[in-house]
């Protein structure tokens, strides 16, 4: 098989038979397709993913196997695969919580505006039944300062501002729940941006999001764009429904996130994840930056109709 089909058949198998091989695997939380890593850089051998909180060695705990072999429907016939294995550690990161757009957002707690936390937008999106009306896209735990308060709940009198807190431009519009240890869900929010204020996005060499990718390709060539720059950032594996630590609101399992190899530091939650012509792949929503591992929600998930209470599009 070519790379496509190998890296094709992991996600099917990681589909019909993820929450099998995580019963078989101690103490891993999500199987996931990509590329395998050698001392912290990317190969191009395609491998199952498997995610752990910390390798650990022990005669307690069964060593995952350097291979595993399942069987695969083709052409009609039941195929054995081969299939090999890595194992990623997630370590002790967190959500990187921290307008031009470009230079990063504050957002505030308008009742108090000392509670509030600095991070970065992703796009700048419109209604699709009301083009005139606009919003800015980022991580809830940002937007609606989810990770300030106890449980992740929703601060509604949120407003967000430049950096410097000069300049009020959107409100709280609509918020994904988090759900600390239940079903999975996504970090994502928007607010909407006032009549008048004038917002725009004057990122390095005037690089905007200019398209959605629609989920069919491997990401590739792409930067986490960042309020302190672009940031190179290398695709290492695709994971579904991947629990998270996230302060104050416990345990919160993600329907969708594409890893990166990208150092991204606090304040950059809600950066773009896209190329250098503007096609947008994710927004980058946790990370460890002592390890280099950076996640993002896949943009076609966020753009996916009925996301939100209204149906967005790039604007």
């Amino acid at each position: 098989m070519d790379a496509s089909e190998q890296l094709a058949t992991v996600r099917e198998v990681c589909g019909a038979k993820g929450k099998k091989l995580l019963k078989n695997f101690d103490g891993a939380l999500a199987v996931g397709a990509g590329f395998k890593k050698s001392a912290n850089e990317v190969s191009e051998e395609i491998c199952l993913g498997v995610l752990v909180q910390k390798k650990i060695d022990s005669p307690d705990i069964r060593p995952i196997p350097a291979r595993v072999e399942v069987f695969v429907a083709r052409q009609g016939k039941r195929t054995k695969v081969s299939i090999p294995t890595d194992v990623e550690e997630l370590g002790d990161g967190e959500p990187h919580a921290a307008l031009n757009l470009a230079q990063g957002v504050r957002a505030f707690n308008r009742l108090n505006k000392a509670q509030g936390v600095p991070g970065a937008v992703c796009c700048i999106v419109a209604d699709q039944s009301n083009p005139s009306s606009l919003y800015v896209l980022s991580c809830g735990h940002v937007l609606a300062l989810q990770l300030i308060t106890q449980g992740c709940a929703v601060f509604n009198a949120t407003d967000v501002a430049d950096r410097a807190m000069t300049t009020r431009i959107a409100e709280l519009h609509a918020v994904l729940p988090l759900i600390p240890n239940g079903k999975p869900c996504l970090d994502a929010a928007i607010s909407m941006i006032i009549p008048g204020s004038q917002v725009g996005w004057l990122g390095p060499g005037n690089v905007r999001p200019l398209a959605v990718e629609p989920g069919v390709q491997q990401p590739s060539n792409c930067f986490v764009y960042t309020p302190n720059g672009p940031l190179p950032a290398i695709f290492v594996k695709e994971w579904a429904n991947i629990p998270l630590p996230y302060p104050q609101c416990g345990k919160i399992v993600i329907a969708a996130a594409y890893q990166f190899k990208a150092a991204t530091i606090g304040g950059h939650s809600g950066s773009p994840v896209m190329t250098p012509q503007g096609l947008l792949f994710g927004m980058h929503f946790w990370g460890d930056s002592a390890n280099h591992v950076a996640f993002a929600i896949p943009a076609f998930v966020l753009f996916q109709p009925g996301r939100f209470a209204l149906n967005i599009q790039l604007a």
